[in-house]
């Protein structure tokens, strides 16, 4: 967390305060103030009482791409509500009256009366007559009023029904998935849940399809991934610079600071500020105030910074107020910047304790993202002001909560960034290392798998939806489409659980198991991904009856290191078929030997010899622990693992392993659950 010393230069302009878009927007918050007390005047009449909405297509599409873009359409907003007043509300009323709901509840103290009406909206939005505006009035009704007034996570799942329900435009698909993203994240949801449903979304986008909402949403995928497995190339936005939203320049705001860009980080700050409305969703809003703080921080002579890195501090408290579990960690770690960035001109050391008090609140709130930029932040203060004794362990405790979090590419940036030295870390966290980024590419590799139940259970709930509904109900084929959802739930549980086996290393005591029945199930969650990649997997379980006294997480932890780098190895092959094939044999009276085997490049004599050493790899961002933990493993448990060239092509991983292992695991590899 190096500051940034601008010179002055009286040609530039200060940074504005936070809410300097509002100077835009406030001839529609005028309009949206004379519509709110036009309702306040004649008694809040309820508009969602018609026994049939008019289709209005062109006013709801024009209110929809506002919302999507993060405008406030005061003009629109305030023309519909006189109309309504007059001729009785249309489908486009319900949306329009929601985003005024949302106005009244940040500009006008709308209070209960606001809350109430959006209520009322969303309800009415259920109907079948109002189909074409449910997906954006639920939308609007839980990311612009529920998430200021209530739990966030209530609001998350009314989020989800509306993602549902807007699955027609790509757009908004897209748009929803970012906001989605943006809530799950504020929630404190793993990086892998985060990443795998942006890419799927994205995926499920028409190919070409290319609208801000997908530059927004790909900005987010960059930065997920380049968290989750190190640097990659800088994410460049698809459409102009002129016609980016508020959503792109806060991803490039979290991009550019996470990388260490001060300056362009305060470009896209100063570029979002201009861009806030009382329609910008407090899920991006919360976390553009948090990063506004963190990048002012950084800055030193630059005039209005600390008064706007103040304000930024101000609105966080203000939203820790009403909602502490999602936002008191980050307002006190805006309150540590600056105390951090007042302590760059006198000591204060105030901004250690209060990234002490951030980091404990965003670990009680399950919020180990916000936990890691406290202790970054704390290993910052420590550099800064010479405490050299304490900063070895901020810097572990920020390398821990990004692990915890799944941002094992942070944690390789950090060490390269700190310069660590081979031996920082001790064995155990080089097995926990290990262990989660093996979890990490599982998850990855399943995603797929989980997904397809999912949908599934979507799609026969809305099918017994539909035949409830009907005038006379078909209970026969709504039980139908019932027994499916739970077929579906009981796939999607059976994956989900055999990966969190895996993650938490259920059954890790030896305990006597079928070797043959433990390959399968590894071979049978990798199969997926080998499909995807046109690999080609060959099983040769020749030890169908033969159990053996082991830790069948750790062994099956070896065979899934082995196998995703035989995977990584094939990638490059286009000149023959890819094939892995997957072994287990007898190797004398009293062992067994499982081999993988490739026919991708191979590996060189001289890197042979070193694969199996700590922090060697023969990968790019490889971190070289991986092997080093499978020789671990194996070598605890009795046995040995080596590596020779397969003919005519690739690698050939031999394990051998004793039948009866000693009945404990070494000390070095003892049982420790992490989770």
């Amino acid at each position: 967390m190096n500051r940034t010393t601008v010179p002055y230069d009286p040609a530039c302009a200060p940074p504005a305060p936070p809410d300097a878009g509002a100077a835009a927007s406030e001839p529609h918050i005028a309009a949206c103030r004379r519509a709110w007390q036009l309702l306040c005047d004649a008694g809040m009449p309820t508009l969602t009482d018609a026994p049939q909405l008019a289709a209005d297509p062109a006013l709801a599409a024009a209110l929809q791409d506002a919302f999507n873009a993060g405008r406030l359409p005061g003009a629109l907003i305030e023309t519909e509500i006189r109309r309504a007043l007059l001729d009785g509300p249309r489908d486009a009323t319900l949306l329009a009256t929601v985003l005024l709901a949302a106005v009244a509840l940040d500009r006008f103290h709308g209070g209960r009366r606001a809350m109430l009406l959006a209520e009322t909206c969303a309800v009415r939005a259920r109907h079948d007559d109002a189909r074409a505006v449910a997906g954006a009035v639920l939308r609007a009704h839980a990311t612009l009023v529920l998430s200021r007034c209530a739990p966030l996570r209530e609001a998350a799942l009314l989020q989800a029904e509306a993602c549902r329900l807007e699955a027609g435009r790509p757009d908004t698909v897209a748009r929803n998935a970012v906001l989605w993203t943006g809530v799950r994240l504020l929630c404190g949801a793993p990086l892998a849940e985060l990443l795998h449903y942006a890419e799927a979304v994205r995926q499920s986008v028409p190919f070409g399809n290319v609208s801000v909402a997908t530059s927004q949403l790909d900005s987010r995928i960059a930065m997920f991934r380049a968290l989750a497995d190190g640097p990659r190339t800088p994410f460049v936005p698809t459409v102009p610079a002129d016609a980016m939203q508020f959503g792109c320049w806060l991803g490039c705001l979290q991009a550019t600071w996470l990388r260490g860009e001060t300056g362009a980080a305060r470009a896209a700050l100063a570029a979002a500020r201009q861009l806030v409305t009382p329609v910008t969703p407090p899920c991006e809003l919360l976390t553009y105030h948090l990063f506004g703080a963190l990048t002012l921080a950084r800055l030193e002579n630059v005039p209005g910074a600390t008064a706007a890195l103040r304000a930024h501090r101000r609105a966080l408290q203000a939203w820790a107020r009403r909602a502490p579990d999602v936002a008191g960690a980050m307002a006190l770690l805006a309150l540590a910047a600056e105390r951090d960035a007042a302590g760059a001109r006198a000591s204060n050391p105030g901004a250690l304790a209060a990234c002490e008090r951030a980091a404990a609140q965003a670990q009680a709130a399950g919020q180990a993202w916000i936990a890691a930029l406290a202790w970054e932040g704390a290993a910052g203060v420590c550099v800064r002001h010479g405490l050299a004794g304490a900063l070895p362990g901020y810097r572990k405790l920020a390398l821990d909560a990004w692990r915890d979090w799944g941002a094992h590419g942070r944690v390789r940036d950090l060490m390269q960034a700190w310069d660590a030295p081979p031996g920082t870390l001790d064995h155990d966290q080089q097995t926990r290392a290990a262990r989660a980024g093996t979890v990490g590419e599982l998850g990855i590799t399943i995603a797929h798998e989980v997904n397809q139940p999912l949908a599934a259970i979507l799609l026969h709930a809305a099918a017994a939806r539909r035949w409830l509904r009907r005038g006379q109900p078909d209970m026969t084929r709504a039980l139908e489409a019932l027994e499916q959802i739970t077929a579906c739930g009981r796939q999607a549980g059976d994956i989900v659980r055999s990966v969190r086996g895996l993650a938490r290393r259920e059954g890790e005591a030896t305990s006597m198991f079928a070797l043959d029945t433990a390959v399968a199930e590894v071979a049978q969650l990798l199969r997926a991904l080998m499909v995807r990649q046109n690999v080609q997997l060959e099983t040769r379980l020749l030890l169908p009856e033969r159990q053996i006294h082991a830790s069948r997480a750790q062994i099956q932890q070896v065979l899934i290191n082995l196998l995703l780098n035989a995977i990584e190895a094939l990638a490059g092959v286009s000149d023959r078929p890819r094939r892995i094939v997957l072994e287990s044999v007898p190797a004398g009276p009293a062992l067994v030997e499982l081999r993988v085997r490739d026919n991708g490049p191979g590996i060189a004599p001289a890197d042979r010899e070193r694969i199996f050493d700590a922090l060697y790899s023969t990968k790019p961002h490889g971190t070289g622990v991986g092997l080093s933990i499978s020789r671990a493993i194996v070598e605890a448990h009795g046995g040995r693992i080596e590596c020779t060239a397969a003919e005519p092509h690739g690698a050939l991983f031999r394990v051998v392993l004793p039948v009866r292992s000693a009945a404990a695991l070494k000390p070095s590899t003892e049982s420790r659950d992490h989770a």
